[in-house]
This record gives structure tokens, sequence and C-alpha cells, in this order.
């Protein structure tokens, strides 16, 4: 059973054309659109929308974002269709009714932990903002997650019900909403499969609100949260370091050792719960792959600024700052694919069907 989920803000008449083929293929448990506060000059055309079989409307006062449209919308079709999937589509002619039949389908046969994305193809034709920025956010998005989605900008996509619930308290009002829900998934022990899907731009997409900088820096919060987290505890760390060797009169490389263990404690709670948000997780696992993994940094940085110090005779404060930066790489990947790595696609409302199209870089 699958609902389709519509969010619209001052639509025009390919809204209209869009359900009326939804409504006559009586594929659908029921059309679900959201009017996101268009004001009284597009009531007329969600009030034809509300004559079209098989279609429910359901408002907003004002605009509030395409974010809260979906959640919102996500809502309504848990209470008056239970148990049903849904898939998302935009107002604006840009998804066939073909591509989204493509898509439930997919859905339907998938077994409960998968999110079907429907793919645009990106070749001759393609607006250059678009190109470049799937491009931008794709890479940025594997890098970040672990995760290769080609598309990760389209609004065409199935949601299984069981993961519904869980993207209700999902941050983000507006377009943001869209790539946290893909930062996400993985979390929820959702994986990908993509779809590939006609791609229909209207007037050079002069309609499209995505914005590449803005976008590949939502994706890129999680790096820039390790950064952060990174950086507070660099600076417990080089404190500890000063006070070994200043107070305590420790060699460099045993000082080094010794901030390490101070600051990783703070670390570990830091990224556990805020940056990689993996706080569903077993927590002893976590803690000894994690430690696991601090052994390994920490011996790499006292053989470098054994090596700095000993053979170069560089500034030992300067050596721990090279040292560092050039560590921090290691451990966020270390991080993020062995200690806090997603819960891998688990099953949860299907036990069969479906192909996993969740792919690591």
């Amino acid at each position: 059973m699958v609902v389709v989920l519509i969010p619209s803000y001052k639509p025009d008449e390919k809204l209209l054309t869009l359900l009326n083929v939804l409504s006559a293929q009586d594929k659908y448990a029921g059309l679900l659109v959201v009017d996101d506060g268009g004001g009284e000059t597009y009531r007329p055309i969600f009030e034809r929308a509300k004559e079209i079989p098989g279609v429910t409307v359901v408002s907003h006062a004002v605009n509030q974002g395409k974010g809260r449209a979906l959640k919102t919308g996500i809502n309504a079709a848990m209470n008056l269709y239970p148990g049903a999937d849904i898939v998302t589509a935009d107002a604006d002619g840009q998804h066939t009714p073909e591509d989204i039949a493509r898509v439930a389908d997919a859905l339907e046969q998938a077994d409960g932990a998968t999110i079907v994305l429907g793919k645009r193809v990106f070749g001759k034709g393609t607006p250059v903002k678009s190109f470049l920025g799937n491009t931008i956010t794709r890479w940025v998005f594997a890098l970040s997650t672990g995760t290769r989605v080609y598309d990760t900008q389209t609004g065409l996509r199935g949601l299984p019900s069981a993961l519904l619930p869980d993207m209700l308290h999902i941050p983000g009002e507006r377009y943001e909403y869209e790539m946290n829900v893909l930062l996400q998934a993985p979390r929820e022990g959702a994986a990908f499969l993509e779809i590939e899907i006609r791609t229909v731009y209207e007037n050079n997409n002069a309609g499209s609100h995505f914005h590449p900088v803005r976008d590949a820096l939502l994706v890129f919060t999680r790096i820039l949260s390790f950064a952060a987290s990174s950086l507070i505890c660099f600076g417990v760390d080089y404190g500890a370091y000063a006070v070994f060797m200043e107070i305590r009169g420790l060699r460099p490389e045993f000082a080094y050792v010794g901030a390490r263990i101070v600051s990783s404690l703070l670390n570990f709670a830091i990224n556990r719960n805020l940056v990689f948000r993996a706080h569903k997780g077993s927590v002893w696992k976590q803690f000894l792959g994690y430690y696991a993994l601090v052994i390994l940094v920490m011996t790499l940085g006292y053989f470098g600024v054994r090596l700095g110090t000993d053979l170069f005779n560089w500034n030992s404060y300067l050596v721990k700052i090279l040292v560092d930066s050039l560590l921090s790489i290691v451990s966020f990947m270390g991080q993020r694919l062995m200690v806090f790595k997603p819960a891998r696609h688990r099953a949860i409302k299907r036990a069969a069907g479906g192909s996993d199209g969740a792919q690591k870089p």
C-alpha cells in the first residue's frame, strides 16, 4: 500500500495534470497534497485538486517550507493510511507519473528498510547549477557518510512505513530537510536503492531552490562538526601536553601519550553523541573500537613526535601540531568507517524482496 505525497507551494496547472493522471492509474491508496501556505491566489488550484478522486489536501495557513510540508504530509499519511509506504514527488512536473509508479513498485518489492530514490542522469542538457551542485554534494556525501548516492537532490523518493516515525524527528524545516534525511537514514539501518528516471527541466530548471554551496555545506556538517570536536579536544590535549612537559618534566613523546589519554575520553563522548550520532550502537563495542583506534593514532603520534624532535630537531610544540593535523584524517576515517559506522541494512518490516542499493566508497 503506497500513498503519493506532494508538497506544493504556489502551484500551477501542472499539479492538477499530475494528480489527474495518478488518480486515473487507480494504483495508490491515496494522493496527499500539502498546501504550504501559498495564499488566496492559489486556493482555487487546491480546491480543484480536492475534486479529483483519491486526493486529500492538507493546508498550512502560512508558508513553512518544504521540510515542514513533508513532515506534515508524513504525519497525515500515518494517520489516514496506517502502515502505508510513501512516495514523495514534486508538484512542478519534474517527476512523471510513470517514474512515480516505478519508484512505488520498487518500494513495495523491497524489504521495508530501503529508501528508493529516483536517480536523474546528469549529462548533455543538464543546467550547470544542477550538474555542479550534485557532483559536489555527491562526493562530499560519500566522504561524510561512507555511502554513495548519485542524485542527492532528488525529490522523488520512496519511504518505507517503518522509517516514517523517525523522519518526523529529523531536523530541518525547509530544503535542508531532504538532505538531513539522507544523512540520518543510514543511522536508522536504512539502505538506498536508486532507480534511473527521466530528467525533466522546465526553463533550464529556473524554479529550482537548490543552492550548491549551501547544500554542500549541509552535507559537510558532519565533517565540520568533527573538526569542531577535534578543535575543542585539541585545546584540552594541548594544555595537558604542556602540563606534562613543563610541570611533570616528561619527554615530549611521553607527554604526547598522556595528553591523548586525557582528551580522548571527551572526544569519544562528543563524537558518539553529537558528530556521528551513533548512540543507538553498543557503547562498549564502540568504546573498545575507539580506543583501539586511539592506540593506533597514539603509536603513530609517538613515533611522529620522536622523529620530528630527535631526528629533525624541530620545535616540540610545532611537531605536535603537524603530527596531529595529519593524524586527524586517519582518526576521522577510522571513526566513520569502523567505530561509529551505521547499522547496515537491517530488515525492518518485510523479510524478503528487493535489492540493497547501499554502496560504500
